[in-house]
């Protein structure tokens, strides 16, 4: 009845994905499972983030072949199934054996006996049915949105609103991209290494990188291998930090740029980052500003306020000025209209993360969505109020969606026709050709199918003086 520490690490951690709406990447990454070795780790993450990516499918398939609901199956037998059944259709290097013997044993090793034949006979059901009439099982499947949420594992209705924005062949797209693993992005930290020495041990490590072609100073690790516990990132060299995410900080940013022929000031900059745990945005924006800049980084929750501390500590930045409110409410500044830049990166649906958090596209909703944009309109309120004249507002979220993107910034500017949309001329600025990531409306968006980054919103406006 032994079962491997990857599979019995990949099951626990699901598991406490439908218990505890934990996500799968932070378990993943918590210290219970440092002493795996690093082919089980690697194998834990496969199976975890496979099973959770591809479970509408798997879902479907262990319905037909248990001919049982769902919800009929005792939770320790259907994870058991979703993992072997993963292996079988989409790790060609698992022996069939070992995929379905350990399912089994998973069950068994749970304190479930008496699903493991149950659990046996439907992956040895799957086997023998092989991958060309799983495929024509799905493909036989007469309603065509279902048959593309069955294909590319995502519900039926976020597919549907992709569809009618893009069209069914690139909501599939889209659909597919979010199930691949994302690439490693990552910028150099010179605040702890100068560049050079840090190149010099990615080469030494046999990690080979290129530039971003979305956002400057990032960088894509094209072979080798490159994670949290290396050298260079446990030291503060390197931070991984995905392509939009840091496009959005560099956007947000501004010490002496001209803007519709304004020129923020060099010295006293204030910024103010309203909602800024985990941080990665912050600190990259830190690195950016003037030396005495003064840097506010706000957020709700003391612990997470206690993370960025100690990753402000990790990266080499003693400049931030950390502040516990709620910013959907009257703000702890003497002064309204006092900060050069203010970011918002509003709490949002996170629909553009899916390929890093799959188990989203299992939680969230339209009701959900709306309700998240009534929060993002009242914040960005708050966030106009601190904006001097001449100053820049960004707002940005990883979403795909526009009732958080687009439509709140529409319906801010209604109320705020002081403030005017300069994306185009910050993304120009930059050295970015604006024309692939504009909206029709408002701002800008990046898609993980296009530009092989997260999917983001974000928008640049300008104050009038």
């Amino acid at each position: 009845m032994k079962v491997s520490a990857a599979r019995q690490a990949a099951f626990e951690i699901l598991r406490r994905v439908e218990t505890e709406d934990a996500y799968a990447s932070n378990l993943l990454a918590a210290d219970r499972y440092n002493d795996l070795s690093r082919e089980d780790h690697a194998l834990a993450q496969e199976l975890t983030l496979g099973a959770l990516r591809w479970q509408g499918q798997l879902d479907f398939l262990i319905e037909h072949f248990s001919r049982r609901k769902i919800g009929k199956l005792d939770q320790a037998a259907l994870i058991a199934l979703r993992l072997g059944l993963y292996q079988l259709l989409f790790l060609s290097r698992v022996p069939a054996h070992a995929a379905i013997n350990e399912s089994v044993n998973l069950v068994k090793a749970n304190n479930l006996h008496s699903a493991a034949p149950m659990v046996n006979a439907v992956l040895r059901t799957a086997q023998r049915a092989g991958a060309p009439v799983i495929a024509a099982l799905i493909q036989s499947i007469n309603d065509p949105l279902l048959r593309l949420s069955i294909e590319t594992s995502h519900p039926a209705w976020l597919l549907a609103r992709w569809a009618k924005r893009f069209g069914a062949d690139e909501a599939r797209a889209l659909a597919l991209s979010n199930n691949t693993a994302p690439q490693t992005a990552f910028r150099f930290n010179p605040l702890r290494a100068p560049l050079e020495t840090t190149k010099q041990w990615l080469a030494e490590h046999d990690i080979v990188t290129r530039q971003s072609s979305l956002t400057p100073g990032a960088e894509i690790v094209v072979a080798g291998s490159l994670n949290a516990n290396a050298a260079a990132v446990r030291q503060g060299w390197i931070y991984f930090q995905d392509e939009a995410s840091q496009l959005v900080a560099h956007l947000a940013t501004v010490a002496g740029e001209k803007i519709s022929g304004y020129r923020l000031p060099t010295t006293d900059y204030r910024l103010l980052d309203l909602c800024a745990a985990p941080g990665s945005k912050m600190m990259l924006m830190a690195t950016l500003v003037p030396d005495d800049a003064l840097i506010v980084a706000g957020d709700l929750h003391l612990h997470r306020l206690r993370m960025m501390k100690e990753l402000a500590a990790r990266m080499g930045i003693n400049t931030l000025r950390l502040l516990q409110f709620d910013a959907t409410t009257e703000l702890p500044f003497a002064e309204a209209g006092s900060f050069d830049a203010v970011l918002l990166d509003a709490p949002c649906s996170g629909l553009g993360t899916l390929q890093r958090h799959p188990e989203i596209r299992w939680r969230i909703s339209e009701a959900k969505i709306r309700e998240l944009a009534g929060l993002q309109r009242r914040l960005l309120i708050n966030a106009a109020q601190q904006v001097r004249p001449g100053g820049l507002l960004t707002y940005a979220v990883c979403s795909s969606e526009p009732e958080e993107g687009e439509e709140v910034i529409a319906q801010f500017r209604q109320q705020h026709s002081e403030f005017r949309d300069v994306t185009r001329e910050r993304l120009t600025e930059l050295g970015i050709d604006p024309a692939g990531l504009l909206t029709p409306t408002f701002g800008a968006r990046t898609f993980t199918h296009r530009q092989s980054s997260e999917s983001f919103f974000f928008c640049v406006l300008w104050k009038r003086r």
